[in-house]
């Protein structure tokens, strides 16, 4: 009886899901090898080129930053109103008697918010560690940006000649401080129960 021989396409998927394997096994093998420091730089890195992409793309532009802008108008005149000051908004400005500020990109606090949150995901811990860091940072830093607006306006209001400094080094000052206290309260936190839940065990 004549023996069959194998099937020359079973054998070129044979040897390419070898060689996948061992480029997978290398990669898996390259990657634990890496420091914690290493590990950490390279997520963050990818974190923020994915945001960046997205962020600068034709269809965040067209679909997702009008909105965005629009809401914080909104929530900035609410803020306003709140105390008072009896301001409109349409679209993404904000307007008053003796004032007006309008939010265009990169016042959206969208960027120092990612920054933030893609720390807290790519940082070593379990994901039950990470989630109370990423929702309570990304509701203050969103808070925080409002205050921001509305403070915007009142400069513009009452101080004009310093408007153009609080909207880019204030701005940039203000956020990057409270970014930092926050990261650090939030790994404070985390890394102080996660001890605490590693220890727990030899404990009994």
């Amino acid at each position: 009886m004549a023996k069959k021989t194998p099937n020359k396409k079973n054998k070129k998927q044979h040897k390419k899901a070898a060689a996948e394997k061992k480029t997978n096994n290398f990669l898996a093998n390259y990657w634990q090898e890496k420091s914690p420091v290493f590990k950490f730089m390279a997520g963050f890195a990818a974190c923020i080129i994915v945001f960046y992409a997205l962020y600068y793309s034709s269809w965040f532009d067209t679909n997702m930053k009008a909105p965005i802008l629009g809401m914080q108008a909104l929530a900035g005149g609410a803020l306003l109103n709140l105390f008072g000051y009896g301001v409109s908004v349409a679209d993404a400005a904000i307007s008053g008697a003796g004032a007006s500020v309008k939010i265009a990109g990169g016042c959206d606090g969208l960027e120092a918010t990612a920054l933030f949150l893609a720390a807290i995901l790519v940082f070593p811990l379990p994901f039950k560690f990470k989630w109370p860091g990423l929702l309570i940072g990304f509701v203050v830093l969103s808070i925080v940006n409002i205050v921001r607006i509305a403070g915007l306006y009142l400069t513009q209001k009452y101080w004009p000649e310093a408007f153009d400094f609080m909207h880019v080094q204030g701005g940039l000052y203000f956020y990057s401080i409270i970014t930092i206290l926050l990261m650090l309260v939030w790994a404070n936190w985390a890394l102080k129960n996660y001890k605490k839940e590693r220890l727990a065990p030899a404990a009994n």
